[in-house]
């Protein structure tokens, strides 16, 4: 049973938090000195439907306290590897965050090749493993050709330029940006699908990154997606 906090934590709720957690900052998982002060803060925000309880509680040391703010510990935990990501250098897309949350583990894969099938006013998608379909539209514009599906991680992609094809992925990621759809997207719902294409075998984004990347972070792993029928860059001509 939970235990509710109306008050200051007294030693024996600190020591069961501490038998939870270990003397690690939640912040970034190193170890707190034993002669350095101890803090605890709420790992979820009140505003954000965190409930004052043992278990929404963990430790800080004193240096991540000061430096967070008003923040939860869940974000400011968030931000800090934002700016980690970031540091890896200028022009980092939506394909350089999945493979820097697989390089750490947040995710399995990312990307897997999926062979895609149209029947009966459908398209079907199909891994191997797992089958998704939806309904094929056509844009009375251009007659391309799309669908709409809630597609997980391991099939997407961006739509970066590399050695095999032509990238479509517009811009660069921004940790402001990202961070700040992050917070949105705790309280608020997902309005518009990401968009995508089907280009080689691979669902390939190519707006939407921003989003994608925040929803990411918040524990999203399944996305509502737009996907275009593969097309010729040259002449814009659908190849279905």
């Amino acid at each position: 049973m939970a235990i509710t906090l109306k008050r200051q934590l007294d030693d024996n709720e600190k020591q069961r938090i501490l038998e939870q957690h270990g003397r690690i900052c939640f912040a970034t998982g190193h170890p707190i000195a034993d002669d350095e002060t101890l803090h605890f803060d709420h790992i979820r925000a009140f505003a954000n439907d965190g409930a004052s309880e043992l278990d929404n509680i963990a430790p800080m040391c004193e240096v991540h306290n000061k430096q967070k703010g008003s923040l939860s510990l869940e974000d400011f935990r968030v931000s800090l590897r934002l700016k980690e990501f970031f540091s890896e250098g200028d022009g980092l897309t939506l394909k350089h965050l999945l493979t820097y949350m697989k390089k750490n583990k947040d995710l399995k894969t990312f990307g897997q090749h999926v062979i895609v099938n149209q029947a009966d006013g459908k398209a079907l998608i199909e891994t191997g493993s797992e089958k998704f379909s939806g309904a094929v539209h056509t844009c009375p514009t251009t007659g391309w050709q799309y669908f709409y599906a809630t597609l997980p991680v391991e099939i997407l992609d961006s739509d970066d330029e590399d050695e095999e094809k032509i990238g479509l992925q517009p811009r660069y990621l921004i940790n402001d940006k990202v961070f700040g759809l992050y917070r949105h997207f705790q309280r608020h719902p997902v309005l518009q699908p990401s968009i995508g294409r089907v280009n080689k075998n691979r669902i390939a984004i190519f707006d939407g990154q921003h989003k994608m990347a925040a929803l990411l972070w918040t524990g999203r792993r399944v996305f509502e997606c737009k996907i275009y029928q593969d097309y010729s860059l040259d002449t814009k001509q659908a190849i279905w």
